[in-house]
């Protein structure tokens, strides 16, 4: 398998992480008893391990596409397109779809408790409509202090307190990559480097805030340039074995359960990556590769943007409409609805905004290349 296939696999990863997402929403909204912190309720109601998954997932691609990319404004327009206008439309639907989600939340007749902080969430974004909304648009409500702009984090979309993480980091990234590479560091110099942004995420609760999870964006790196050294040397195994397991060890003194999401990145990536025939590689190539992995990565950016919008439709409808009122049907009707309904977002999303898009992105990118590539044009008297 090629290198660019074997990457390619970890499409599969971010199809199964976003699913993974829609799952601890949808569990709290059909109002299962699962707490967030309970054994069960750590991977059936917290998306915090996922999301984790996809920070370190980001963090390794973005370092792998700069060692390639020697242009911000390229850079720039790629990530911009790639990012916003499937987030704007999903934005606009959250908006649209505002009060409906408050009344279907007031509707539901069984208790859960984080359906109050949804609540609550949406409340403050109708409260605050246009701060929420001018914020949103720019991505950079995570910049924006809680204290200053009640629920700036979940406002509107609730997962898109990553997506603003996501933006921050695609801001710096070129500049800290770039920055990095001009300075010889050593592999314990950037091992210090993660343990101090480690210790800086923990004088900081917002999790919308770059510095929040910054470290597990340089997590990302950190395995990207073992993976593929920046010296343009074959990548070594065994460095890049040496660095996984440095950094799951890191993690877990440092930053306790999110030492899940690091390992299940690195694995893969690992499993991936092993010699073609070995177990790890055709198991994870049947697990990660196969049809159905691949096609969820494919939307899974649609799916993750409009996931909440479905669950909130799929709900008012069983309640709103058809008037269900027995927990026992409620639960796997609203399950199986808002999953059928999601997937088909996805593929409309993915169809018609976020392909053409990048497509559109390759295009402005290969025009400014060759733009720069021709000799200036010079006359003799």
């Amino acid at each position: 398998m090629s290198e660019s296939r074997k990457i390619g696999a970890l499409d599969g990863l971010r199809g199964y992480m976003a699913l993974w997402v829609f799952v601890t929403h949808v569990t709290t909204m059909a109002t299962l008893q699962i707490e967030k912190h309970d054994t069960l309720g750590m991977f059936f109601a917290n998306g915090e391990f996922a999301v984790g998954v996809f920070i370190v997932l980001s963090g390794f691609v973005i370092t792998l596409n700069l060692q390639k990319e020697h242009n911000a404004g390229d850079f720039y327009i790629r990530r911009a397109l790639r990012l916003f206008p499937v987030y704007w439309v999903c934005l606009v639907a959250s908006v649209l779809t505002l009060n409906l989600s408050i009344e279907v939340l007031h509707e539901i007749p069984w208790s859960e408790p984080r359906l109050m902080d949804r609540i609550l969430y949406l409340q403050n974004s109708k409260e605050y409509l246009v701060p929420h909304l001018f914020a949103h648009f720019f991505l950079l409500h995570g910049l924006i202090p809680e204290r200053m702009l009640p629920s700036t984090s979940y406002a509107f979309m609730g997962q898109a307190w990553s997506l603003t993480l996501e933006w921050q980091y695609y801001l710096v990234a070129p500049l800290l990559f770039w920055g990095l590479t001009r300075i010889k560091s050593s592999y314990v110099a950037k091992a210090l480097a993660l343990f101090a942004l480690i210790l800086v995420s923990h004088k900081f609760v917002q999790s919308s805030f770059l510095l929040t999870y910054l470290w597990l964006f340089a997590v990302g790196g950190m395995i990207a340039e073992a993976y593929q050294p920046t010296t343009g040397k074959n990548p070594s195994r065994l460095n890049l074995w040496v660095t996984i397991a440095f950094i799951v060890a890191m993690v877990a003194t440092l930053q306790g359960s999110m030492v899940i999401s690091v390992a299940l990145f690195g694995l893969s990536l690992w499993a991936i990556t092993s010699p073609s025939g070995s177990l790890a590689h055709n198991l994870s190539h049947r697990v990660l590769a196969n049809r159905i992995a691949l096609w969820l990565g494919k939307i899974s950016y649609g799916f993750y943007c409009s996931h909440m919008v479905a669950i909130f439709l799929s709900a008012w409808l069983l309640i709103e409409v058809i008037g269900v009122r027995e927990r026992f049907y409620f639960i796997p009707e609203l399950i199986v609805s808002s999953l059928v309904l999601a997937l088909v977002f996805s593929m409309l999303l993915s169809h018609y905004f976020e392909i053409p898009a990048i497509e559109y992105g390759r295009q402005l990118v290969r025009k400014r290349k060759l733009e720069r590539a021709e000799l200036p044009v010079t006359t003799t008297p």
